[in-house]
């Protein structure tokens, strides 16, 4: 009687999976374009540039001399310092002593039922005048044609809102190892043309680092008033937009804005356990599921090549699958790192990744279970599980 090769299954099924990963990335990578493909649409309808800071005295220099810098011919430039407790106030006071477009507002008081960064941006589109509305962060740096690429892309696609993945600055080696993964994550698992005419609004997409609205179509989703507790406010937004019936599209925006948006292994883990439960809506066994199978998928194949003794030729067909999901890998993350411009040396280490990411995932569900999830100082609100 034959013996039952019992590694075949698993490598079966992990090729199988890591091959729908490279058809979906393929899809993603021929639909998605280049928000610099988009050039001067002969209108400049007046844009309101909004910046929400609390404690960001490292970056908010450079985000603001970069968005003054702009060669959009109509905009104004409103920052909220949301009661910074470091330098970041006598900052952005200097920088509006020198530049008029530049307009600093004071924070109130957070109320009981918003989130930060939500009741920032609300008071910001308060402020505000303009007929397209920018949101951005302010560990962002923006090429000179960033508004004049952004409106074009709006008005051309005729979108109530478009959101731009930028090109991540990638300092430490925890950076290198976590955020082009967990970026990728985002991007590989649904195509593109599925996430732009959605059956469900969850299977939308976004990126919070810049979004731009038109006035009508920010207003007709209700704007950060109608997500004011979503964690999630990129897509959070992006669905209210969908769900009204608005258009909205997403954009490689890598050679027009950058960010760092964290500096070291703590900071990556707070900012990442705040996000990652809750794009899972909350729900504990489809999160387990997940960051079991994923750190399994992209081991075992490795494992199995390493520990299997071969005495007969050919060897068995399993541990040929798992040479193809180890290529299928290295070619799927590769890809990738070269669109948005990661180090490709990076793409070696992508078990270490898929390991570390799981890590955060598992202390994002444990945080907000156990309510001491926070970001920026300030806890995030509980949260019903599923």
């Amino acid at each position: 009687m034959t013996n039952i090769d019992p590694l075949l299954l698993p490598n079966a099924l992990i090729v199988i999976y890591i091959l729908l990963l490279l058809v979906v990335e393929a899809i993603n990578m021929r639909t998605l374009r280049n928000l610099s493909d988009y050039k001067d649409h002969g209108r400049h309808p007046r844009i309101s540039v909004l910046v929400p800071a609390r404690n960001e005295e490292i970056s908010i220099k450079r985000c603001i001399k970069s968005l003054l810098s702009q060669n959009y011919p109509d905009f104004q430039l409103i920052v909220l310092d949301d009661n910074s407790t470091d330098g970041t106030g006598s900052i952005l006071k200097e920088l509006a002593s020198e530049e008029s477009r530049l307009r600093i507002i004071e924070g109130l008081a957070l109320p009981p039922d918003w989130l930060g960064k939500h009741w920032a941006c609300h008071q910001l589109y308060r402020a505000a005048d303009g007929e397209l509305i920018v949101f951005t962060d302010s560990d962002t740096i923006h090429a000179p044609d960033t508004l004049l690429c952004s409106a074009a892309a709006l008005l051309v696609e005729k979108a109530a809102m478009i959101s731009v993945i930028p090109r991540h600055i990638l300092g430490s080696l925890a950076e290198k190892l976590i955020m082009p993964f967990f970026a990728l994550g985002v991007f590989a698992n649904v195509p593109l043309p599925a996430r732009f005419r959605p059956r469900d609004v969850r299977l939308v997409s976004s990126s919070g680092k810049l979004m731009m609205f038109c006035r009508r179509g920010y207003e007709a989703s209700g704007g950060f008033e109608a997500i004011r507790q979503n964690v999630l406010d990129d897509l959070g937004l992006a669905q209210k937009v969908a769900a009204a019936g608005m258009r909205y599209r997403v954009f490689d925006g890598s050679n027009n804005v950058t960010c760092r948006m964290y500096h070291s292994w703590e900071e990556l883990h707070l900012g990442l356990s705040k996000n990652v439960f809750a794009s899972y809506g909350y729900n504990v066994p489809m999160l387990f599921l997940t960051w079991i199978w994923i750190p399994f998928a992209f081991w075992e194949p490795i494992i199995a090549l390493a520990v299997h003794r071969m005495p007969d030729y050919p060897p068995p067909l399993s541990l040929g699958l798992a040479a193809i999901s180890i290529v299928a890998s290295l070619l799927l993350f590769s890809v990738y790192y070269q669109r948005f411009k990661f180090p490709l040396y990076m793409v070696l280490l992508y078990p270490v990744s898929a390991l570390l990411m799981a890590i955060i995932a598992f202390s994002s569900m444990f945080l907000t279970v156990s309510g001491r999830a926070t970001w920026k100082d300030r806890k995030m609100p509980d949260r019903k599980m599923y």
